[in-house]
């Protein structure tokens, strides 16, 4: 080689490497200048080299806050690196400043696109680092976007690339950003425990500035919980580190997070200055996007609380036109919430109930669940809307805050709910009406059927239809036994099995019929509807119901009244309605088998029993039931510990009819025999069902993993510590393993 031309590339390389460094220390002014003086120095040096500097150089221009320049060098660079090193890690960097500067202009479906490129080429020059670098970016793309599905599998991509190059600082930041997505989805103890993991990492890494971002991020959820104390003590932690790192976005968020946690708190004058300074900040950093719009949003949201609702109005709209240009669905269905209460509060009803629809259609179908379920509660809230869909909205918004357990939520929508179910009037609603009153008692320690329990007690007074759903077994009929109990004790409860009756036959067997409507009709039958009236009917296997009666149903659904076979009179129905089924009436309404309209109807409020291996808590107490009923145990004796164990530790895929089933064989043997323990009638039952040698040696592993935990946990008596530490395990993992199996509970 050579000295000129090794002069040449030492010559190029310096510049270039004085150019990173000042990249590096985000000196972007001092940046552009050097870029500035020396390109037209580089134009005979080599196009590859060339076209890196331009790229660099688009990086100084973004820095300044002047994309558009950017925009022009990389794309310059990219064209002439695509025709000299084809498919090299060279091109690949190129499309990730393309990809950064298309993020920072707004442009986020052709951003998308550049970092999908550049993970493919990435990927196929086996960079792998840079590959999870591409998908990271390509993340963050899909969360501005409020794709967050596909966002969490690009970082749990990432995160596979990041192990193998075994960079811990990387994997924080991943797990940081898995946290914060799971948040928004609703799914607060996962989004916990990333985060949680993240800011330790980042401690041990001595990462301040992450570690910022992961203590704002944990703020957030307690924001969401409604856990006001622990998030005033994340922010002023947050803070510190703010003013320490001299960070400006994270300064923003902390104001906008401030801001919304004093309105929560009802303290408005607060949250103005903070949102005000919030939004101020924002638009020093990044004008019309989505750090600076967000504050917008919660200034909309005050406004509203405040009762301003033409300037609440006047900021939803010029908000939504940036949100939309965006591709932000989650601020779009909130925004689209605001809307809509302005718009009631303005007399626009109509332009109102839209968008409430549109706005729990948008953060429904992106699985936004915080803001679906304020969206759900404030069209509950809503005059627009009859009685039914309130209580519907109401009842749908409930279930996420039970399942986020924002407690200060939950009880205002149970006040709200047992006070609108059969009132005929919003306004002869009794505010403090307890949504439990005086309810019987129905023992179960899984929170699954604890929130469904609370809410049938809610609707006894509505007059909404329900669907129960779940696995043959599961205990549909008993639910809606304890419902009648709830809602219509002194009524008749008539339970029909729709596929137990021939087609030929169930029409007049439900709806009844006049003397001479048919061949043998020799006198006058009321049918099965009429016998429930004033009472609660079960229509178990809906599903089974011909499409021919669907249409019946549903207009006695709405109208309330039936005419018989062979009548040309209708009459009034006093009657609760509960649909059972174990059939997917979604798939059921897609192959056309099932009416949509109906489906809809009875969809309204759906219960969905859990089977009976993801309540295994509740095995103990009936298995207890179950014997004292087949004489196998008295009213103050408990089973055996022994046995108790065989109960739980099986999978039982018939449900409670099979275990049930189990304990009637079980006495049946034992009369049998005359001798003998229950406990070894029972295990050389469980060895018969035993299916050890179909499973997986991952399904093995946790078979045998569950039989451990229940061992140890009955030779301790239910005491974890002593469980865990028979086990040589942490108490911590051992809790989290027995929730991994639904454990929890299992031991009298």
């Amino acid at each position: 080689m050579g000295s000129h031309l090794t002069a040449n590339i030492e010559y190029v390389q310096c510049c270039r490497k004085y150019l990173e460094g000042l990249l590096h220390r985000k000196d972007f002014k001092a940046a552009v200048r050097y870029f500035e003086s020396m390109k037209n120095s580089l134009d005979d040096k080599s196009d590859t080299k060339r076209a890196y500097f331009f790229c660099l150089g688009s990086r100084a221009y973004t820095g300044i806050g002047n994309p558009t320049k950017a925009l022009g060098l990389v794309r310059s660079g990219i064209a002439i690196l695509s025709k000299t090193v084809g498919d090299k890690s060279e091109l690949g960097q190129a499309y990730m400043i393309l990809g950064d500067t298309l993020r920072e202009l707004g442009f986020y479906d052709e951003a998308e696109h550049a970092f999908r490129d550049a993970e493919s080429i990435f990927r196929r020059d086996d960079n792998i680092s840079e590959a999870g670098d591409a998908l990271n970016r390509l993340a963050g793309i899909f969360y501005r976007k409020s794709n967050f599905k596909s966002s969490l599998k690009c970082l749990l991509g990432a995160i596979e690339f990041t192990g193998k190059e075994n960079n811990q600082k990387k994997l924080a930041y991943l797990f940081g950003n898995i946290g914060r997505i799971y948040g928004l989805l609703g799914q607060f103890e996962k989004a916990e425990e990333y985060i949680r993991f993240n800011i330790d990492l980042s401690r041990k890494l001595n990462d301040g500035v992450e570690q910022t971002r992961a203590i704002l991020s944990l703020a957030y959820l307690d924001i969401q919980r409604y856990r006001f104390d622990d998030a005033e003590e994340q922010l002023d932690e947050a803070l510190i580190k703010i003013n320490q790192f001299n960070l400006t976005k994270e300064k923003v968020i902390y104001l906008t997070y401030q801001g919304e946690l004093a309105l929560k708190q009802k303290k408005y004058d607060l949250s103005e200055k903070f949102l005000n300074d919030a939004a101020a900040a924002g638009h020093k950093v990044a004008p019309e996007s989505l750090l600076a719009m967000r504050p917008q949003r919660w200034l909309a949201e005050l406004k509203t609380a405040r009762g301003n609702y033409r300037q609440a109005l006047s900021i939803a709209n010029k908000s939504l036109l940036v949100m939309e240009k965006l591709g932000s669905t989650a601020e779009i269905g909130a925004l689209l919430k605001i809307r809509a209460i302005c718009e009631e509060k303005l007399a626009h009803p109509e332009i109102a109930a839209k968008s409430y629809l549109e706005s729990i259609r948008i953060l429904e179908h992106n699985r936004i669940k915080i803001e679906l379920a304020s969206a759900l509660a404030a069209a509950g809230d809503s005059g627009l809307f009859d009685i039914n869909k309130r209580t519907m909205f109401l009842c749908r918004s409930e279930d996420i805050y039970v399942d986020i357990d924002a407690t200060v939520m939950i009880d205002k929508l149970r006040k709200k709910i047992s006070a609108i179910s059969g009132s005929g009037k919003t306004s002869t609603i009794a505010a403090n009406l307890e949504y439990n009153d005086q309810a019987p008692e129905f023992v179960t320690r899984n929170k699954r059927m604890q929130k469904l329990i609370t809410q049938l007690q809610l609707l006894k007074n509505s007059d909404l239809p329900i669907l129960i759903t779940g696995e043959t077994g599961v205990g549909k009929d008993y639910l809606a036994r304890y419902f009648h109990t709830l809602a219509r004790p002194d009524g008749p409860y008539i339970p029909v099995n729709c596929a137990a009756i021939p087609d030929t036959l169930i029409e007049s067997e439900l709806f009844g019929y006049q003397k001479g409507a048919f061949t043998g009709a020799e006198s006058n039958r009321h049918g099965l509807f009429r016998a429930a009236d004033k009472g609660v009917l079960l229509l178990d296997e809906i599903g089974e119901l011909p499409l021919t009666l669907q249409a019946k149903l549903l207009s006695i659904l709405e109208t309330r009244r039936l005419r018989p076979l062979g009548s040309t009179n209708e009459i009034e129905l006093d009657i609760r309605i509960i649909a059972a089924t174990n059939c997917d009436l979604a798939k059921m309404v897609a192959t056309g088998s099932f009416r949509q309209d109906l489906y809809y109807r009875l969809a309204g409020i759906t219960m969905e029993l859990p089977p009976l291996r993801e309540r295994k808590e509740d095995i103990p107490y009936l298995l207890k039931v179950f014997m004292q009923k087949a004489g196998l145990l008295k009213e103050n004796e408990n089973p055996e510990d022994e046995l108790t164990y065989q109960f739980v530790n099986y999978d039982w895929p018939g449900n409670i009819r099979q275990m049930e089933n189990k304990v009637s064989r079980l006495a049946a043997m034992l009369s049998i025999t005359n001798d003998g323990s229950l406990v070894e009638l029972a295990r050389s039952f469980f060895e018969e069902n035993s299916e050890e040698d179909t499973k997986t040696l991952f399904e093995k592993v946790e078979a045998f993993e569950k039989k451990l935990l229940m061992e140890a946990l009955v030779s301790s008596d239910g005491n974890k510590s002593n469980a865990a530490r028979m086990l040589s395990i942490h108490e911590s993992t051992f809790r989290a393993k027995m929730k991994r199996y639904s454990l929890g509970g299992t031991v009298n």
